[in-house]
């Protein structure tokens, strides 16, 4: 990095650390755990690149339009290093068009005109080559008094870009900080501002939303100035949802919080967490007589409204996926019992595949009753089912494994023509071998002696495709 400023100094132009990177080491956070670094310069990005090449940096183009030109730093594996970096020139401007994910920009011409552009005050901070902070806006005092305020009339700093309401949610969900009054009124009359920006921009922010660790902070803010109601209306009625039930039942809104914050740290299993019990609202029967709530089939509807939300939100196809196959199967493993059998086991792997693992992870996180002993007894059920998949995988028993080609030798020693049947009589060896009445991973030949000495009733059953 000493490097990088070395090089600028030499050419005569500014450089200065900015953004996140110098919010985070105020806050105490090692170097070594920053990922990217942003430098900001009053160098074109033309002059930045010619700058970036004579010091034999390796060196990436981000778009000069944007004034910006990345870079990577190398130095101690130990210190996190390769760092990748971006060295951008000053913005006295930044707005984005309807729509848009990339910014309209003006180039400006001193640092502080650059941080004062810039959203929140704690992240308007920069540092110089000999490590000392310039705050001109008082971002310090804010970060030491855990507050968020942006710079500037905060009406117009969300009228700029609308996404900032999402990002004051981020870091109130990762930091815990509270809200300036101004911020919050201004965060609840720009609102409907988002339904302008694009649904990637969304998800980027709601993703990280989800990771932090005051994730409930964070999301009853979206809440309270409006705007869950707007992009997740779904997860936004279960809050106080408990409230309208004459006969009492778990608040699933602070159930599912908690569930996000228990979730492993992976996009997929956050919003799973989030959407794991939005079934519930359309699905709750009440029987006040019995004092009763039930939920019956909330999965599988929570698995319909979660299609379209992973749609709105342009959720990438594999994770989408992996998110509805979660809420819609969130109750199967709490339903193991010692007392099934090693075929029961394998038919359950069978169906969770190739989720299984995400499974059993949710399956945990999914935990929040206050009974200690309810708690232990539901982890015990995860563990065992655990610790027999694990052993049955150690001795290749899992899973039925038939050999390749076996569908051609069938139709050849069953004088059988291609159609559905072949894969039927696949399914009918992988069910035999489930129930431990047939090896896997055995010869063709194997197989084939098994279904003429012990046909299914589908093949004596027609007389046309009978092998006997």
């Amino acid at each position: 990095m000493q490097r990088l400023f070395e090089a600028f100094e030499d050419a005569g132009k500014e450089l200065y650390l900015v953004g996140g990177a110098v919010r985070d080491i105020a806050l105490g956070i090692p170097m070594e755990e920053l990922d990217d670094l942003d430098f900001c310069t009053d160098a074109r990005p033309e002059e930045s690149l010619a700058i970036i090449k004579k010091a034999k940096l390796p060196h990436y183009d981000m778009g000069f339009e944007f004034g910006t030109v990345g870079a990577v730093l190398h130095g101690p594996k130990d210190e996190g290093y390769p760092k990748d970096c971006q060295v951008t020139t000053y913005r006295s401007e930044e707005y984005y068009r309807r729509g848009s994910r990339h910014p309209q920009v003006k180039f400006g011409d001193t640092i502080e005109q650059d941080l004062g552009r810039r959203d929140f005050s704690i992240n308007s901070m920069a540092i110089d080559k000999d490590q000392n902070f310039i705050d001109p806006y008082g971002g310090m005092k804010d970060l030491n008094e855990g507050l968020l305020r942006v710079v500037g009339d905060p009406r117009e700093t969300l009228a700029e870009d609308p996404l900032r309401i999402l990002r004051v949610a981020r870091f109130k969900s990762r930091l815990g900080f509270d809200v300036e009054e101004a911020l919050f009124e201004a965060s609840r009359d720009r609102a409907t501002g988002l339904l302008d920006i694009s649904r990637e921009r969304w998800l980027q922010e709601m993703t990280k939303i989800l990771a932090g660790t005051y994730v409930r902070d964070g999301m009853e803010f979206l809440h309270d100035v409006g705007v869950l109601g707007l992009i997740l209306p779904e997860v936004a009625v279960l809050r106080g949802f408990h409230e309208s039930s004459p006969v009492h039942h778990k608040d699933i809104w602070a159930h599912t919080m908690q569930v996000v914050l228990q979730a492993p740290d992976r996009g997929a299993m956050k919003w799973a967490a989030l959407l794991h019990d939005i079934g519930k609202v359309w699905t709750r029967r009440i029987d006040e007589a019995d004092e009763k709530v039930t939920f019956y089939r909330h999965e599988e509807q929570g698995a319909i409204l979660t299609e379209g939300i992973t749609a709105r939100f342009k959720v990438d196809k594999a994770t989408a996926a992996e998110v509805r196959f979660v809420v819609e199967n969130h109750g199967r493993i709490q339903q193991y019992s010692s007392e099934w059998g090693d075929g029961a086991v394998r038919r359950f792997v069978r169906e969770m595949d190739p989720y299984l693992e995400s499974m059993l992870l949710f399956s945990r996180a999914d935990l929040t009753t206050q009974s200690a002993e309810r708690r232990r007894q539901a982890l015990e059920r995860v563990e065992e089912l655990t610790e027999r998949i694990e052993e049955m995988e150690a001795t290749e028993s899992l899973r039925p494994e038939l050999p390749t080609g076996l569908g051609n030798a069938l139709m050849k020693a069953l004088s059988l023509k291609p159609s559905p049947v072949i894969g039927e009589l696949k399914s009918y060896l992988e069910e035999r071998i489930m129930d431990g009445l047939l090896e896997s991973g055995q010869e063709t030949s194997y197989y084939v002696d098994a279904l003429k000495a012990s046909p299914p009733e589908f093949l004596e059953e027609d007389g046309d495709e009978s092998p006997r």
